[in-house]
């Protein structure tokens, strides 16, 4: 990401939105001492991205409210969605597209302050950050470098609040990097949240969206989205629970003004625009059966899993599709090669592979047996559901008769009648018969 260097605007606000990586770079400084050494920099304010955070994740809830499909996917990191649609296109009906954090904090601030001359620059290096709304962005390195040329110490500056008006950094619906929080998604959408941090988030979420699992998923933070607290400078461990204690404590109550209304959503043909101006060429995943035949894929699980079909001729002329194009015309450099295409070579006598991400060769049958088993597991418990459901419907038309005819089993009755059952105690003896004791009372 290229930072723009564009002068501060003489009249006018100036902003600056300080983002999940760029308070991790300053560290051991607080996020307090980071805004006063921006307002030292020159910069008016200094509003955290955590505002982005809070728009994204009421704008998710209100699209689960009436959401079709039972698993969601959130899509509010650019590396999330070109992950995911690097492939094809058929994740798309699973996914939620936001504009990222940063976006999201430059719209809300330019609808706070409408009419006004505003100069917005954006220090982070979240890749979705290119927008009409921000002016000029800088990286966390730069910030810190613009602070050493001017002299401008982090650890001297003070700790709190006295001279600059305070811009509220708490959360309500939301978590690092625009998710909404797990009792949120239970109570409002009803689903549950998921975030997969495996080794393979792909494959635990082709799983999940195979069972059809009511949940919403996130899988941001293990691609490294710097808005959740991934990336250089990301706390050991959880990186999203460790930039939760950076933060002060969870507000009661919504943290921005209703009034304004900040659209977040974003398609995902915009979003494929911008990452096709922006990121890094990758190969597609394009299964061929023959050279001169359409693109087929298979199924979800082949298309996430990004791999190759390649058929192979013999051991020594086997190419793999996503190999550099350099590597593959090394040995012969008259071989012309399609630059986005795999290559395919048919033997009718040899066994298709899979050649995945990693340049090995893989059986055909090994994924087919993992989706056979996927399958199994699905209908399962699609067949136990129905009982479950059914044991859930007959205890309750029971618990109900047995109160209408007052014979009801509920655990309340059940403790009455264990009572019953136990020995009464015995009452003491009359006075008169008591044995004296040796004092002779």
């Amino acid at each position: 990401m290229s930072s723009s260097s564009r002068a501060l605007p003489e009249d006018g606000t100036s902003f600056i939105i300080l983002g999940a990586d760029a308070v991790l770079a300053a560290l051991p400084a607080s996020p307090v001492q980071l805004a006063h050494a921006c307002q030292a920099l020159g910069f008016q304010l200094a509003a955290p991205a955590t505002w982005g955070d809070e728009l994204i994740a009421e704008s998710c809830l209100d699209r689960l409210a009436t959401y079709e499909h039972p698993t969601a996917v959130m899509c509010s990191c650019p590396l999330v969605t070109e992950r995911l649609t690097r492939a094809s296109m058929m994740l798309e009906p699973f996914m939620l597209t936001f504009v990222s954090p940063p976006v999201a904090t430059a719209r809300y601030i330019r609808a706070a302050f409408s009419g006004q001359a505003l100069h917005i620059t954006y220090a982070g290096a979240c890749p979705g950050a290119d927008d009409e709304s921000i002016d000029a962005r800088l990286r966390p390195s730069e910030l810190l470098e613009a602070f050493v040329e001017q002299g401008i110490v982090l650890g001297s500056q003070p700790n709190c609040f006295d001279a600059l008006v305070p811009l509220d950094r708490r959360r309500f619906y939301s978590l690092p990097g625009g998710v909404p929080t797990r009792e949120h998604v239970e109570r409002i959408a009803h689903r549950s949240f998921i975030e997969l941090t495996g080794d393979d988030v792909v494959l635990e979420l082709t799983q999940q969206l195979i069972e059809q699992t009511p949940a919403l998923l996130d899988i941001a933070a293990p691609l490294g989205c710097a808005c959740a607290g991934a990336g250089e400078h990301a706390m050991p461990g959880n990186p999203r629970a460790g930039l939760l204690t950076l933060e002060p404590p969870r507000a009661r109550q919504r943290v921005l003004d209703q009034s304004l209304q900040v659209d977040v959503t974003q398609t995902l043909v915009e979003l494929c625009e911008l990452h096709m101006s922006t990121a890094e060429e990758t190969t597609p995943l394009e299964v061929h059966l023959a050279a001169d035949s359409a693109p087929a894929p298979e199924d979800v699980l082949d298309d996430v899993l990004d791999v190759n079909i390649v058929e192979v001729v013999a051991p020594d002329e086997v190419v793999l599709a996503n190999a550099p194009a350099a590597a593959r015309v090394a040995d012969d450099e008259s071989l012309s090669v399609p630059r986005r295409r795999p290559v395919v070579a048919r033997a009718p006598s040899s066994m298709p592979r899979y050649a995945n991400a990693s340049g090995e060769m893989v059986p055909r049958a090994s994924l087919a047996v993992l989706r056979h088993a996927l399958a199994r597991i699905a209908k399962r418990k699609a067949r136990r559901q129905p009982k479950v459901e059914r044991g859930r419907r007959e205890r309750a038309i029971e618990i109900h008769e047995g109160l209408v005819r007052g014979t009801a089993r509920t655990p309340r009755s059940l403790a009455i009648a264990a009572g019953a059952d136990l020995p009464r105690p015995v009452p003491p003896p009359p006075a008169r018969h008591r044995p004296r004791t040796m004092m002779g009372l």
